[in-house]
Formats: C-alpha cells, structure tokens, sequence
C-alpha cells in the first residue's frame, strides 16, 4: 500500500486546525503521515498541533521561530516526507473522508503524476456556502490552466516517484503555488481532474488570497512574463481567469448538503 505524506503549512489557524486534522484522520485510506509546519503563529496554532499529534503517531509537528512563508513550510515538510504521494491540506480547508483513496486510486489506475479535485466552499463557521463550486476539467495543460487557475492547493496529489525535486519558491508572493504548476506545465505536465468535490475551501477575511485585486494583478504580471504566447493570448486568457474567478464564486453549488455534510463528516467544529 502506498504511503501518502500529507503537508500542512500553518500560520495562525488555532479556531481551524482541529477540523483540519480530523478530516484527515477520518480518511477511509490508512497509510498516511501528516506533517504539520507552524509558521511562527502568534495564537495557540502550535499548542493545538501538539495536542493533535498526541491522538496518532502518523501526525508530526514542527515549527519555525519567526515567520519564513507558506513556500518554506511546504518545502520542510517536503524535506521530511517519505511517502510516494504527496499531497497538500491548508490548515483551514477540510477533505472528504474517501479523498485520499479516490484520489490514489485515481492516479494509479491512469499512471498520472499530478491530480487535483473538484471543490466546494465553506464559512468561518464551517457552513457550505450556497454559491460556490468549482469542477475540473479532465486533463488541464498550461494555456487551460491560465484560463481557469481550477487547481486548487488543498485538492493536489502528485507522484513523487517520477516528480522527485519538487520545491515551492522561497519568496513570500502570492501564488506561489500556481508558479509551481506553470513550471511544471512548460515542461509538458498535465494535471488531470478527478471532477467530484473531495476538498472544500474555507473563505474567511483574514486570508492572504481574500485580497483579489492584489491576487488579480500578480497574475497578470506572471501572465504577461510568459514566454512563447502572443501578446493578444495571455490578455485573452487573463480575461477568461478573471471571469472564471467570478463564475466559480457566485454561481449556485449544486451539492448535496446532506451527502456533503455527511462525506467531510464536517457539521461545524
């Protein structure tokens, strides 16, 4: 059976935690290791951490003393993972109970290297918000993945066994997460879509991507740098992201609160 290593960047997230970590120790598949980076979090983040790892001996903690951004805590748990599969967990965003199993299988039954899932929202409060979703394409290369940016954090699984050197920018810019994926995308990557809501994405003032004019500008920069795509192209696919971002948001879900509720076993925290 193969290990998944699960990384956990955490900055302050002492209210979300707790829920965090129980979808992943709910998870149907069992071969997992949890590595939970405080980001020299100011609240009771890391106090909760530790009391978590107590519960299981696959949760590990560790953390920095000041604060070095959500890439080095990704890149240190990276660093100590041993599993063939890595895949990401925000410390605010839940998954659902079958997520890690659906997923693997997923990967190995099409012998892929990178996967993400469709997604739906949360509150503060743990609520399924009732507009908000966002579904995946099958198969997502760089100039469709500039048109929708649909790969969200806390739904990506990769194999580590043919992406062994896979690192996350040491700067502290926004998107530091999609300028990982482009990267691999030039190189003729392919993220494949496993379009049913395993991840639900928590939206609270608070977050640094809340700031979509800042996250809208530093795209189109990172747009407008990219090389062998017409001028007229990137505006094209700039615009198309924009819309997306709005469509994805504002659109009714069309989830089954029940069967969600009941999947991510999440009924508030």
């Amino acid at each position: 059976m193969e290990k998944v290593s699960i990384i956990m960047p955490v900055y302050n997230c002492e209210k979300y935690i707790t829920h965090a970590v129980q979808s992943v120790l709910n998870q149907t598949y069992l071969n997992w290791e949890l590595f939970i980076i405080d980001d020299a979090s100011t609240d009771g983040s890391l106090q909760k951490a530790l009391e978590l790892s107590k519960k299981d001996k696959r949760i590990h903690v560790s953390h920095y003393l000041y604060n070095q951004g959500v890439s080095a805590c990704r890149n240190s748990g990276l660093k100590e993972a041993h599993g063939n599969y890595i895949a990401f967990l925000d410390a605010d965003d839940l998954w659902a109970t079958t997520k890690l199993e659906k997923q693997l299988a997923f990967m190995k039954e099409k012998g892929i290297n990178f996967s993400h899932t469709a997604y739906g929202y949360i509150n503060v409060n743990g609520d399924i918000m009732p507009k908000g979703q966002m579904n995946v394409s099958d198969e997502v290369n760089l100039k469709s993945y500039m048109k929708t940016t649909q790969v969200n954090m806390s739904s990506v699984m990769y194999n580590r066994n043919n992406i062994p050197d896979l690192q996350f920018p040491k700067d502290k810019r926004l998107c530091e997460d999609a300028r990982v994926w482009m990267h691999y995308m030039r190189k003729g990557e392919k993220f494949y879509g496993l379009n049913e809501v395993l991840s639900l994405y928590r939206i609270r003032p608070n977050q640094l991507s809340h700031n979509k004019f800042k996250m809208a500008m530093n795209t189109l920069r990172r747009y407008i740098h990219e090389k062998n795509i017409p001028e007229y192209k990137k505006l094209f696919y700039f615009m198309s992201y924009a819309y997306n971002g709005v469509k994805k948001r504002v659109r009714p879900n069309e989830l089954n609160m029940k069967e969600i509720y009941d999947n991510f076993n999440c009924h508030r925290h």
